[in-house]
């Protein structure tokens, strides 16, 4: 009899245990489903609040996009370049190895964690280590790449700005996109649809949000068009206007490719690498790059949790996964 009683404690334990983890797992969820809805109307409002703004200078003949500093001066731009992308997938596939040897997560459940956990680790470690190769120093190498002053709450606010401005633009030719190809999800709609809380959001915002587009723009604006663009400064202006865009599209290309598992996206970042590739011709710098980068990929995340949520049944979920990052 002790025995039995034992054992329906046991029961009434593990029945606790679970009502309490199910409950808490909604509360959570009914949490960032809050949060989410907000912040999309909130970027939605800024998006249209940028668009009308920006006409209105247009119209009234004022200029807000203008260089901020010196040009950036990166020497060897597409041996550097190709060199810094494969020493970053190599970066990517040492830290997935390592993490598929950790017991409890090398399960294909947690195919998608590892990954932009692993992304997430290389881009960290190419942060910190590429304007160091740049350079040669960290101080000289985000002055070469163009990260770097003056008044960065500027840099901030036009970053902001574009990336509001941009983003209806690249979601229409996205979703248009979507209705004439089939679409791969991004691995961050991947591991969210294997579970959305508070960890795997936080790890999409930290890998997507902060640490992809710092190693992105680096290795893209810094580094290949930065040197492309170094390198048409003895040309004569005409030729040299048309060598810069034609460094802009070849960066751009090369960026959509970066992307290529989460066809048809690439067909939108094309148009927002074309977007911040001009922002970094024209200012010069680097940190509006991120900063609009990091803005648009935060929208993206929004909707992709957006769609979980709604768990893709609905012509909203269709209209969310729009979202590249």
């Amino acid at each position: 009899m002790h025995h039995g009683h034992s054992s329906d404690e046991v029961r009434l334990i593990q029945f606790t245990l679970e009502s309490f983890r199910k409950q808490a797992s909604s509360l959570n969820r009914e949490s960032i489903m809050t949060v989410v809805g907000l912040l999309i109307l909130m970027q939605l409002s800024g998006m249209m609040l940028a668009n009308l703004i920006s006409l209105l200078d247009r119209l009234t003949g004022i200029r807000w996009l203008v260089p901020i500093g010196l040009r950036p001066r990166v020497s060897w731009s597409l041996p550097l370049f190709f060199m810094a992308w494969i020493v970053s997938l190599i970066l990517q596939l040492a830290v997935y190895s390592c993490l598929k040897m950790i017991p409890g997560i090398s399960g294909e459940d947690h195919h998608s964690m590892i990954a932009m956990i692993a992304v997430s680790g290389s881009n960290l470690i190419f942060i910190a280590g590429a304007p160091v190769v740049v350079g040669p120093g960290w101080r000289k190498g985000l002055q070469r790449i163009g990260l770097n002053g003056p008044d960065f709450a500027r840099q901030t606010r036009i970053g902001i700005r574009i990336a509001l401005l941009a983003s209806p633009w690249v979601y229409a030719v996205n979703l248009t996109a979507n209705l004439v190809f089939h679409a791969n999800p991004h691995e961050v709609m991947q591991m969210l649809n294997k579970g959305l809380d508070t960890f795997s959001m936080s790890l999409a915002v930290i890998g997507a949000v902060i640490l992809a587009p710092a190693a992105e723009e680096i290795l893209f604006r810094g580094i290949l068009l930065g040197g492309l663009i170094h390198k048409t400064s003895f040309k004569p202006a005409d030729q040299r206007r048309r060598l810069v865009q034609a460094a802009n599209i070849i960066t751009s290309l090369f960026f959509g490719a970066l992307h290529m598992s989460a066809w048809p996206a690439p067909i939108g970042i094309f148009v927002l690498s074309l977007v911040l590739g001009k922002t970094y011709i024209v200012t010069g710098r680097l940190w509006p790059c991120i900063i609009a980068h990091s803005v648009f990929n935060f929208t993206g995340v929004l909707g992709m949790a957006a769609a979980v949520m709604v768990k893709k049944s609905s012509v909203v979920a269709f209209i969310l996964d729009v979202f590249p990052i």
